[in-house]
């Protein structure tokens, strides 16, 4: 084995030496007959061991820091407006994918089984089915959706006007209320613009209801 100087002051030698001497004392006294392990011995066992401790911390702290990561990740989705969506059909889909998952961050990632779960539980709680983003990302209509309809709205009525001494009154008048309960269910209507469109169309017909 190499040897390895180590250049150390006055002070940190004499702990050193305190050091040794209490453990050999304890040594001694819980390994009767036996002799202590020499200096050199003790201080190369002792350094080992905090390098391995310094390992391990830093293998502590990267842990944290990729578990910290991903829960940022999935509690910030939401705020912004995004969904973690599952396509399973069934709570019990759900269930098995998320634990599949965490098998997958243990070998993968390295994470401890603590760790695994803490994420597991994360995804357990925000997940959500297509419906529900669905539902939660829903618009009515778009603008373009918006202006087509009321184009729609605009030729049907046109025409029904064409068509009204064929129709006969009531049933132009019931079309014309047609349409506009359709756009008012829509919300691209207010129901106070539905009964002027519909009052202003009766009038026209110089009927009364």
């Amino acid at each position: 084995m190499p040897s390895i100087t180590l250049a150390i002051d006055d002070l940190l030698q004499q702990r050193l030496e305190d050091d040794y001497k209490r453990m050999s004392i304890e040594w001694l006294r819980n390994h009767p007959g036996t002799m202590p392990p020499d200096f050199g011995q003790w201080l190369s066992e002792r350094l080992a061991s905090s390098v391995q401790h310094t390992g391990r911390n830093e293998r502590e702290l990267d842990e944290m820091r990729t578990v910290n990561a991903i829960e940022k990740l999935i509690t910030e989705l939401a705020p912004h407006r995004f969904g973690l969506v599952h396509l399973g059909k069934t709570a019990e889909e759900l269930a098995d994918a998320i634990e599949e998952l965490g098998q997958t961050l243990l070998v993968e990632l390295g994470l401890s089984r603590s760790r695994a779960k803490r994420i597991q539980d994360l995804l357990a709680y925000y997940a959500k089915s297509p419906k529900e983003v669905a539902d939660m990302g829903h618009v009515v209509v778009t603008n373009r959706a918006y202006g087509a309809l009321h184009e729609a709205y605009r030729e049907l009525a046109a025409r029904t006007e064409t068509a009204r001494a064929r129709l006969g009154e009531d049933k132009a008048l019931g079309r014309l209320e047609g349409a506009v309960a359709m756009l008012v269910s829509l919300g691209i209507m207010s129901r106070e613009t539905a009964r002027e469109k519909t009052e202003a169309f009766r009038l026209a017909g110089g009927g009364e209801r």
